[in-house]
């Protein structure tokens, strides 16, 4: 997970909390080999609201994950303007799968990975998007191939449970977004 300063808490910590579900014997209780870590180029995190963390791994860690959800927030701008964040932060599509929630979303079109893609974002996102050359369109998620768009704080759970299907499987993403679901 890539996290940065400025960062929007629950596109980090409604993700992380669905992907440490997949081992955790009361939820999934995938047996495999799984590990969850958030990444940064900073030593500690603060988020829009002020939580402040230390961070499991730098951003050079992601480009050997497997899988990569990167968030939110109003810092997004000041990253994607930084020639060296921007420089060190190095995505495979043909390996990796990645996803991006709302103005996360904008890494993918700065990294070339939504070129002659649609893609979606947070509403007041889509005319930033559009007028990097991405046509948008209004759904909750948006996958090709590899690589997934997602719009709106709530369409977590869409993008969270897209990357454990991809990596594990429908019954696992299943078992992950039940234990999250609406009572009926």
């Amino acid at each position: 997970m890539l996290a940065y300063d400025g960062f929007t808490d629950v596109d980090l910590f409604l993700p992380w909390d669905l992907f440490n579900r997949v081992q955790d014997p009361d939820y999934v209780n995938y047996r495999g080999p799984w590990s969850v870590r958030i990444c940064s180029d900073v030593d500690e995190v603060r988020s829009n609201t002020g939580i402040c963390f230390r961070p499991h791994g730098q951003l050079e860690e992601l480009r050997e994950a497997d899988a990569v959800f990167i968030v939110s927030g109003p810092g997004s701008r000041a990253k994607l303007a930084d020639a060296d964040f921007m420089g060190r932060l190095q995505l495979d599509p043909g390996r990796q799968v990645i996803g991006a929630i709302d103005s996360g979303v904008l890494f993918l079109a700065r990294l070339g990975l939504l070129e002659g893609k649609t893609a979606t974002t947070y509403p007041g996102v889509f005319a930033e998007l559009e007028s990097m050359g991405i046509s948008t369109v209004h759904e909750p998620l948006v996958v090709h191939g590899n690589v997934a768009s997602a719009g709106g704080c709530l369409s977590t759970q869409d993008l969270a449970g897209w990357i454990v299907e991809r990596l594990l499987g429908k019954e696992k993403a299943e078992a992950m977004l039940g234990m999250i679901a609406k009572v009926d």
